[in-house]
């Protein structure tokens, strides 16, 4: 069959079965209206042939509650009402500034409805992949790297003007040539080595021209086989260096988790057979699910509004519901570089108008988020460009677009809230439980009199579901609720316990506020709609920490800084005071689970390994003190390296970890301490200085009395006004009295951050009133009275999450209490904080609710796209689908319009905070303006040109307040402008809202002070231990320099001689090769500037060249590799000595070549060892017991996390 068509044909009654068995009928189309050459399908309605779609047969389901779900109001935030409030002399909003242009628009096209399951599309695409296999896929990286071999032999480039540049009706050729595509449709090249070749062409490092029948023969087989070799094949082999370490067994851990190949070859096997294979659930398949592979470019700016773009390396990664049910080569994800991003007139929104064809395949742009751009595989043909017809599998960019969200069902909502809603099938996500249509069902939100919506968000599911998700993930404990996506609905779910105990079936129930898309009553939703896209489980977190907003807040509304200061002096404190107790028994085994505490190795660890399900797992590859990853090289992709490691994954040649802390863990373990170890020492020495210096320039530290959860309404409306329930699922809660416990009684703090972009939008709430009012509706079963000494009964069996009230003035979400400004919130995944801690409760001063109101004349301030579904499908009626497609990415690409408004008007609150003060009426106005710049992609509310020239004007400051300065040590890359020599913005004392110095000033300058002393206690500390040699480490080597001249054979003396002097030899080469690549390369002043892939490809570089030297057949007298290896390592820490005696004594030399063996001489000399595997290694943790001894436990225990 040719590589263009579809690989399954249709059964010759033309009727298939559904999910459910039934079966379904062709639609009936009527070819007497064309346009243009474009087939229409009934009356006004544009579509291109549906032939190949089919309508799913309308069944009575009887008491099918999914219709209920269809009975959903539109979830437009309820409107805050008004207060007369004086917002002083703000003109920004009324000023006339020249209108910015923007990009002209397109016409457009109108949409019809289609059925929920495109039955036949995806199983010819899924067929076709395994055919002919070369299509687009998904997630991360490949062992063959952006950059190519190191040799520089790449195609002169010669880039033309291309004057269709931003013509959305010519095609851009990313990679296309009709013979090439042929040759490799006959010879069955899979999709990843389509993909690798049309990366080195997008890269300029091949031509079509370079793809022979003969190459190509040696690029058949499967995708794990062949992809590898693409690069070789094609151009010439890479460098010896990086094939070796790319094959070198040491890395097929880190390799396997970052390599798609095998990965694809998989998913490609499997939606070969089954269209909904993908999705999970597959009995042939137990615990895979496919989507996991991300297909990426990035654009490139060429010349005056010229773009190319190019691939990058295919990577594992996150999966989600698109990818799992089309397959992860049906879509592309292009990044935009922030320079292009916000140059003014880029022409961005027309440019992705283009189709992209990728051989022979036209991609379309159908979303825009975060300087990422997503593209979808359609079955389109492309104009001028093929002569194929229109017989190519899968769906049109329209058809995707209305499988997912149908236009005619959803009419009511704004067409910026519609696409807002393309995002739901993005989400990352993990399958969870299929759920049966039929036990699908629904609760009504509860609401008050005022109209406050108390259950928004937050749904039910019963303990099948919740079992299904305890298993599937492997968690210590049953989740109390989780964050999902279903169908068109989104939230939390929360377990529902009234329910038949021996009710095996996976049941769930959906509130009107959670439901964000509709589909069209009484036909069977897709299997991709009916699987839970499970997000996060519930988690309790304790001790919180505090961020400058938070601490910002809480002083404003009166609790003392001094209160701050101790607690920012006591972190501290204790981190350092743990981190350098080193005598006293079990000692060494404390600092080595301090040393995992403070820098998250266990998480870490986790996070590398579990690639996309690490945020459903709650991993996180972070310390706790950190608070930016580290940037990547621009270059990185240039570099030229065949192979590239992933960044913190260990150097399983020599044995030497990548992290600090796990360094420090590793030396700890084998027996080395810091008394008299340099390299403990110093890399401990490290570790405090930097977890110091963060905590005193972030300024953030714990509370201990304080955790933070995930919110979820009380279920069973026990709680009273102004009442929560916080319980943990073990006793790691300090109550008030300091003891353990597992729930908390009293009055609390509930801060909730309602946005990941705005944690200075605070809700407070201090649970004291007693006020109640009426509600509308039922707010749940009637519950019993019993109660248990403050908490009730029926909240007191799951945990962890935060129960909020559902009677009384709000939920804990809504209510306004913070002098700045106030967003509501609901119980859709938005976490709280909340604290116990008495000082801070006990001094918190409700403030006025006249800040929960929004300005009187905001809206002055915005623009609203106020276009409905109904609108848009009567304005394109007439239009071509061509046309009305345009119109549609006029919304769905909003987000290349809209500049970084959200991080400008952050930036512009926090100055005015700082200037102004907390509650100044313009300082409010700021916060509201904030809220619907956040808010605007699904409300719609555009802010108008002159106001954002006038808020500039008004509060932009080029370094802004000292204290925030001081948080931004890394200079923005590629920034321009140098605003060292300007100074900082300064408080208004005249301002009748700024009351004093700011606290994060005086917090800063008392860190500053706190931490100088500390430091200077530590350099005291570690500078009174000298530098002395380990005789246990040089041990072997000394022995055999004696044993080489013990004997009576002087032949067999000088053998040995000989032997011992080829291993110095080469160890002395090593020296001084580690030394010169070490120092500064290039661009970069000294190694530790490099990115850490960089430093880790050249320490792995390094330590496998000093590992495959001497050859044992060059050391006859050396009896093993066993003892090569340990004299190698011997005497590099013996040469290291004399070499640097002269200095600091040692280097890191030895170490970052040997590790492992320096380790296990010294384990070995100290007495009775254990040997272990690192895999096995890996997977264990020191844990303190009750006993105060320490444990040894598996840290796939997600309680210990």
């Amino acid at each position: 069959m040719s590589f263009y068509q579809a690989a399954s044909q249709e059964s010759e009654s033309g009727l298939q079965p559904t999910v459910d068995g039934d079966r379904q009928r062709k639609v009936d189309v009527h070819h007497d209206d064309e346009e243009n050459g474009e087939v229409r399908t009934g009356a006004g309605c544009p579509f291109s042939d549906l032939s190949s779609i089919l309508i799913p047969k309308q069944t009575d389901y009887g008491e099918d509650i999914s219709e209920l779900i269809l009975q959903l109001r539109d979830d437009d935030p309820q409107p805050l009402s008004e207060a007369e409030t004086d917002y002083g002399d703000d003109l920004s909003a009324i000023q006339n500034y020249e209108d910015l242009r923007e990009c002209h628009p397109t016409s457009a096209a109108p949409v019809t409805q289609l059925p929920l399951v495109p039955a036949n599309s995806t199983q010819s695409d899924a067929n076709e992949s395994s055919q002919s296999s070369i299509r687009l896929g998904k997630r991360k990286a490949s062992d063959i790297s952006d950059a190519g071999s190191t040799q520089s032999t790449k195609p002169t480039k010669s880039y033309r003007s291309d004057p269709d540049i931003f013509d959305p009706e010519k095609p851009y050729i990313i990679a296309h040539d009709p013979a090439v595509e042929e040759m490799m449709n006959q010879k069955g090249i899979k999709l990843g080595v389509a993909y690798e070749i049309a990366r080195l062409i997008s890269r300029d490092y091949i031509t079509n021209d370079n793809i022979t029948s003969a190459e190509l023969d040696v690029l058949q087989g499967k995708n794990s086989e062949a992809a590898p070799k693409v690069l070789n094949a094609l151009k010439g082999p890479s460098s010896a260096e990086a094939k070796t370490l790319e094959s070198h067994p040491a890395f097929l851990r880190e390799k396997a988790a970052k390599v798609p190949w095998s990965e694809l070859d998989v998913e490609e096997e499997v939606l070969a057979k089954d269209q909904f294979g993908g999705l999970g659930n597959n009995p042939e398949y137990p615990g895979w699910y496919g989507g996991k592979i991300e297909f990426r470019a990035k654009l490139e700016k060429l010349g005056t509004k010229q773009y190319k773009i190019v691939l990058e390396d295919c990577i594992l990664g996150a999966s989600c519901r698109f990818t799992r049910r089309f397959g992860s080569w049906s879509f592309l994800r292009i990044k935009v570089p922030l320079d292009i991003f916000h140059e003014s007139d880029n022409g961005l929104g027309l440019f992705f108008k283009r189709p992209f064809v990728l051989w022979g395949r036209v991609f379309k742009t159908f979303y825009a988020k975060d300087q990422t751009v997503f593209l979808f595989k359609t079955n389109e043909a492309c104009p001028g460009l093929d002569s194929r017809g229109s017989n190519l599998p899968g769906l049109s960019l329209q058809e995707f677009l209305m499988w997912h969200n149908p236009l005619q069902e959803n009419s009511q909502q704004s067409m910026t809230k519609w696409a807002a809603r393309t995002v739901l099938g993005l989400s990352n996500s993990v399958p969870g439980p299929r759920i049966p249509q039929e036990n699908i069902g629904f609760e009504d939100d509860v609401v008050s009199l005022k109209g406050s919506d108390m259950t928004d968000g937050c749904g039910y599911s019963n303990k099948p579901v919740h079992l299904f998700l305890l298993h599937q993930l492997n968690l210590d404990l049953l989740p109390s609720a989780f964050q999902f996506r279903f169908a068109g609905c989104k939230g939390m779910s929360l377990i529902r316990e009234d329910e038949q105990p021996m009710d095996n079936e996976r049941r769930i129930w959906f509130r009107p506020s959670q439901t964000k898309i509709k589909y069209p009553a009484g036909q069977p939703l897709d299997p991709a709609m009916l699987t839970i896209d499970l997000l996060r489980t519930s988690r309790l977190r304790t001790p919180a920490r505090l961020s400058p907003e938070t601490i910002i807040n809480l002083h404003e509304n009166g609790v003392p800084e001094d209160v701050f200061f101790d607690l920012m002096k006591e972190s501290i404190q204790e981190m350092v005071t743990s981190l350098t107790t080193w005598e006293g028994p079990n000692a060494m085994f404390h600092l080595w689970a301090n040393v995992e505490r403070a820098g998250g190795v266990f998480a870490g660890r986790r996070a590398r390994e579990a690639v996309g399900e690490a945020r459903a797992r709650g991993y996180s590859n972070r310390s706790p003190d950190e608070e930016e990853d580290e940037q990547a090289d621009e270059d990185e992709l240039d570099s030229g390296k065949n192979y590239r490691s992933t960044p913190w994954w260990g150097d399983q040649i020599s044995g030497c970890p990548s992290t600090l802390e796990e360094t420090i863990m590793v030396l700890l373990d084998s027996g080395f301490t810091p008394q008299t170890s340099p390299i403990l020492r110093e890399k401990l020495k490290q570790c405090i200085t930097k977890k110091v210096e963060n905590r005193s320039s972030n300024i953030r530290f714990e509370v201990k009395q304080s955790a933070s959860a995930f919110v979820v309404p009380d279920p069973y409306g026990v709680l009273g006004p102004d009442e929560i329930q916080i319980k943990s699922s073990h006793r790691n809660l300090i109550g008030i009295d300091g003891l353990e416990t597992d729930i908390i009684l009293g009055d609390v703090l509930v801060i909730s951050i309602v946005s990941h972009y705005s944690p200075d939008v605070l809700l407070i709430v201090m649970l004291l009133s007693d006020y109640e009012e009426p509600l509308q509706g039922q707010g749940g079963r009637t519950p019993p009275s019993a109660e248990l000494s403050g908490r009730h009964c029926l909240l007191n069996t799951r945990s962890p999450a935060i129960a909020g009230f559902s009677r009384g003035r709000c939920g804990i979400c809504c209510l306004v209490a913070t002098p700045a400004n106030v967003f509501q919130g609901d119980y859709d995944g938005d976490k709280a904080l909340v604290i116990w801690f008495v000082l801070i409760v006990s001094s918190f001063e409700i403030p006025d609710e006249k800040h929960s109101y929004e300005p009187k004349n905001i809206h002055q301030a915005f623009t609203q796209e106020k276009e409905t579904g109904s609108e848009f499908l009567q304005r394109t009626r007439s239009m071509t689908p061509s046309s009305v497609m345009l119109e549609m990415q006029n919304y769905l690409l909003g987000a290349l319009r809209d500049t970084s408004l959200v991080g400008q008007y952050s930036t512009m609150h926090d100055n005015a905070i700082y200037q102004l003060g907390y509650a100044h009426p313009r300082t409010v106005k700021l916060a509201y303006k904030f809220c619907k710049v956040l808010d605007s992609p699904k409300t719609g509310w555009k802010i108008k040109p002159e106001t954002i020239k006038g808020d500039k004007r008004e509060y932009y400051h080029p370094r802004g307040p000292q204290w925030k300065a001081a948080d931004k040590k890394k200079k923005k890359r590629g920034s321009k402008i140098d605003t060292t020599n300007l100074p900082y913005l300064q408080r208004r004392q005249d301002s009748p809202y700024v009351h004093g110095e700011f606290i994060m000033d005086i917090l800063r300058i008392m860190a500053k002070k706190e931490t100088d002393g500390l430091l200077a206690d530590v350099e005291a500390l570690f500078s009174k231990f000298k530098v002395e040699d380990d005789d246990n480490i040089a041990a072997p080597w000394n022995n055999a320099v004696a044993w080489a001249e013990r004997g009576d054979d002087l032949r067999i003396i000088r053998s040995k001689r000989k032997d011992l002097a080829i291993i110095s030899q080469h160890v002395q080469h090593m020296f001084k090769t580690h030394g010169r690549m070490l120092r500064g390369i290039g661009k970069h002043s000294s190694f530790t500037e490099r990115t850490i892939s960089d430093r880790q490809d050249v320490l792995r570089a390094l330590s496998l060249e000093f590992s495959s030297s001497p050859k044992l057949e060059d050391v006859p007298t050396i009896i093993d590799e066993d003892t090569l290896s340990r004299l190698r390592a011997s005497y590099a820490y013996i040469y290291d000595r004399e070499q640097c005696s002269g200095k600091e004594g040692w280097s890191r030399f030895p170490w970052n070549m040997a590790t492992r063996e320096l380790c296990t001489i010294k384990a070995k000399a100290l007495g009775p060892y254990k040997t272990v595997t690192d895999d096995f290694y890996q997977q264990l943790r020191l844990k303190t017991g009750w006993s105060h001894r320490p444990l040894l436990l598996s840290i796939t225990d997600p309680k210990d996390s």
